[in-house]
Formats: C-alpha cells, structure tokens, sequence
C-alpha cells in the first residue's frame, strides 16, 4: 500500500498472444537514415552518431551457456553492429548487461554466474575499452537498482547511480549510492527527497539520464537527483486517470508514455524542463498498432524507446517479441523485424560512441 492507504500500481507481465501472420501492421514509414561514421580530424577519433539498434537478452535451458546478449539494427536488417559476445572483457562466469547510456554499458560481472558476490564493470563495446568498479559499501542482502550516467557534451566522466533497497517486499528507498569515475570511488547518501519513494525493483522500468540528473519513475512521479546528491526533484506525472507510466528521452526532452482507459497510449513532453507541465503530445489507439488488438502498456507490449532525434518510438510486442516503430507526426507503424522467443528485460536503445574516454581496466 502507499502512504495514505492507496493501492500502488504494479504493472504485472504476461506473455500476449503470438501476433498473426503476416504482422498486422503497414509497412510504411521510413526508419531515419543513419548517418555516416565521420572522423574527427582534430583528435583521430570517430564521433558520436545516432540511435543505431537494441541490446536484448534471452534465456534458454536448451543451450549453453544459458543466457545469452543479442543486438539488433534499428533498420532490422544487415549485420549487426555490434556483437555482444564481449570477448574484450574479462571472463565471468555471469555478466548481464544492466543499463545503457550514451554508448557506455553497465554490466553486472560475477564469477559464480548467480546470485552471490559481483562487481560492475563499465565498457565502451565499440572501442573495447572497460572500467572494473571498485566494490560499494553495500551490506549483503540489499536490493539495487543501478544505472550508469554518461553525457560526452557535458564531461568525459561517467557516473553509476544505485538506489538500495533494504527489503523487496517494502520497495522503500533508503539511500543512494553514486560511483564517479573522476574520483574513482562512491559515495553513499541518504535520500533527499521529501517524499517516501517506492520503486518496483526491477529492471523493466529504465531511468533516463537528462540535464545531470537520473530521472526514475516511480508508482506515481518521477524522482530525480543530481551526480553529487546535492539537488533532489521530484516532478509529478501528469495528472490522468492512467495506471502505468514510461519515461524515456527524446530532442533533449523528457517523455512520459502512459496507458489511458479504452487501451489508448498518451506521450507527453516535459517542454520547459524547470517546470511540472507536461504537453500532450499524442494519443495512440493501441488497436490501430496491434491489428484490432486491444492492448495494455508492459502488459502485452512495452514501449523500450523514444528516437532521440525525431518523434519516434520503438515498441516491442507479442511471445514472438515483433519489433516495432511508430512515427507520431504520420501516425505510421512498421514492423522491423521479430526478436525471437525467452527474451527478458530490458530493451536497451544504443548510441555508439567512438571517443577513447574509459580509463582502460586491463
């Protein structure tokens, strides 16, 4: 229950009904077009390009090893980009890929490959370089939800954010952690925030890394803190009789993406961000998506990212995990291509960056 004796919202997952074939959907909006690899002659490096494809995971006991990364093109098609083998760092037992930012990857590495002692590493796969972090203050037992915080227009320096949790049952916040790559070390605080905050502690619900501050959504508002702790915020969703929110990014701006009654999906815009007023940007019709289909945000489909340049969004949907996208400003959908059956949470959108910034842990 939350404070006051209100029920807290939880988005319970469910595997949706594989979708017919072919997929019901026009294929007829134009992906934006990639733009070249250009080098920079002042320093010898590449620079930073756009949205370029989805780091996913699956499980299956009918392979081994067990788990497995897989990347996928933003266009669907061609050789990936990327392959997630990441031969380049050390060998572990169990690495899972936790979170993406700006072409950095957080990575949880364990020698045990379950649930015992771990550490965070930081790479860049398109340069191979990696940072092992040094080991928290963290007592056994607690719960972490991690993030990793990376603007190259702001500082070379990264960041790791993780808010822990004492008990799963309770999702009660108690401190946050940040680890600066710049000092090399992490700091522990209390939180700041006036209200009590609860998360699900779960991986399906991404934070967003916007104007140096982490932005995660909670059961009913989006918290922020800034890299030193020292500015806390908390910005109200908007206020409609919806149940499950979204936040993503996109043209420097925060989205909210929330499931409206009648199974309609709304993205608003936080246009000024030093204020609480979002803009309604659109409405969706979850049926004209999903070929008649009435659909539920993170129930039967998930909305894993806002294009960062345009107004687009990628979604992903049905057991066979179609991957979609969506153009707002033509009301068009296309299917990209299908991911594939036992994948997990969460879809992670990539922008590689070419710039040689980690400090190498070899």
């Amino acid at each position: 229950m939350e404070p006051g004796g209100q029920p807290r919202r939880r988005a319970h997952l469910r595997d949706p009904p594989p979708p017919p074939h072919p997929l019901p959907v026009p294929m007829q909006v134009r992906l934006p077009v990639l733009a070249p690899i250009h080098p920079d002659h002042g320093h010898g490096k590449k620079l930073p390009q756009t949205l370029s494809g989805f780091f996913y995971r699956s499980y299956s006991l009918d392979r081994f090893p067990h788990s497995a990364h897989h990347f996928t093109n933003v266009t669907g098609r061609g050789a990936p980009l990327i392959y997630p083998s990441f031969s380049f760092l050390p060998p572990f037992a169990g690495l899972t890929v936790l979170d993406c930012c700006n072409g950095l990857l957080l990575c949880r590495c364990s020698q045990s490959g379950g649930a015992g002692p771990f550490h965070y590493a930081v790479c860049n796969p398109a340069t191979e370089e990696w940072v092992m972090l040094p080991d928290s203050s963290y007592s056994i037992g607690e719960i972490r939800i991690a993030s990793v915080c990376f603007d190259p227009a702001i500082s070379s320096h990264f960041h790791v954010v993780g808010y822990v949790v004492l008990d799963e049952d309770d999702d009660y916040v108690t401190q946050v952690g940040i680890y600066s790559s710049k000092a090399g070390s992490w700091s522990l605080h209390q939180i700041g925030w006036d209200d009590e905050v609860y998360f699900v502690p779960s991986i399906e619900r991404r934070s967003v890394f916007l104007n140096g501050f982490l932005h995660s959504v909670t059961y009913v508002e989006i918290v922020a803190v800034d890299m030193e702790a020292k500015k806390w915020r908390i910005i109200p969703l908007p206020d409609v009789d919806g149940e499950t929110a979204v936040i993503h990014q996109s043209q420097g701006r925060l989205c909210a993406f929330i499931d409206l009654p009648e199974t309609k999906l709304s993205v608003w815009v936080l246009e000024e961000y030093g204020t609480n007023n979002w803009i309604l940007k659109h409405i969706i019709s979850t049926s004209s998506l999903f070929g008649g289909k009435n659909y539920r945000i993170d129930v039967d489909y998930h909305v894993i990212a806002a294009h960062p340049e345009c107004n687009l969004i990628f979604l992903v949907y049905g057991s066979s995990n179609v991957l979609m996208a969506y153009q707002m400003d033509l009301k068009k959908v296309r299917a990209i291509g299908i991911l594939g059956h036992d994948l997990y949470l969460p879809y992670l959108p990539y922008v590689p960056l070419f710039s040689e910034l980690l400090t190498n842990g070899r």
